[in-house]
């Protein structure tokens, strides 16, 4: 497998919802290498964005991080590039990891665009995962960090097709707990982290959130 395959698979997998608003990489295609660390949300924010066709015919060109080069906004404001207080998240669990934000490839469990998580189908996830197992077949990582580990979550997505003994937590927030479970994907081990959701939850200084993830890299 090569990062350049995985255009011709997407179109494929996603054949009935090109049109529709969303995106597949939130990271540069230079993330398209092997690496310890795949961060997966649940779908992207907002509405009105371009077509996941667009999103596919730039993936092997596109050169920004959704988590440093955009400017973002929501109901609670709008925010610089890099500035959003998910980005902020984002930046400072990897760079508390001793990553750069900038080299790990970052994508969401499902690639069409929604205001709410709600307002998506939890189905779509199917269709989208044989871009995922494409890009894990590149990146093969240590570590999948996921942002949401509720019923309805990436977490729990990637929890009920490969199985696995949950872990809990501490997360530093009330009664939240840190998620966690080892798998083998591809014949590969790999250990799926989650965490509570980020548009709620805040990691930043949590020492022992870093402890754990730490530990499976």
């Amino acid at each position: 497998m090569n990062k350049e395959e995985i255009p011709r698979i997407a179109k494929e997998a996603l054949s009935e919802i090109l049109s529709e608003s969303g995106g597949i990489l939130y990271s540069s295609h230079e993330t398209l290498r092997s690496g310890d660390v795949y961060l997966l949300g649940f779908n992207p924010g907002g509405s009105g964005g371009n077509p996941v066709e667009q999103s596919i015919n730039s993936m092997l060109t596109n050169t920004d991080n959704s988590y440093l080069d955009e400017c973002w906004e929501s109901h609670s404001g709008a925010w610089d590039s890099g500035k959003a207080p998910l980005q902020k998240k984002i930046q400072w669990i990897l760079e508390s990891l001793g990553l750069n934000t900038r080299d790990v490839c970052a994508s969401n469990l499902i690639f069409l665009q929604s205001r709410k998580a709600s307002d998506i189908s939890f189905s779509l996830a199917k269709k989208c995962w044989p871009v995922h197992d494409a890009i894990l077949n590149i990146i093969k990582p240590k570590l999948i960090i996921v942002f949401g580990n509720s019923k309805v979550s990436p977490y729990r997505y990637l929890h009920s097709m490969f199985g696995g003994d949950e872990e809990h937590f501490p997360s530093g927030h009330g009664n939240w707990s840190l998620k966690g479970f080892s798998c083998e994907i591809n014949g590969r081990s790999v250990y799926v982290a989650g965490l509570p959701h980020l548009s709620r939850y805040s990691p930043i200084g949590k020492k022992e959130v870093v402890e754990w993830l730490s530990k499976q890299i």
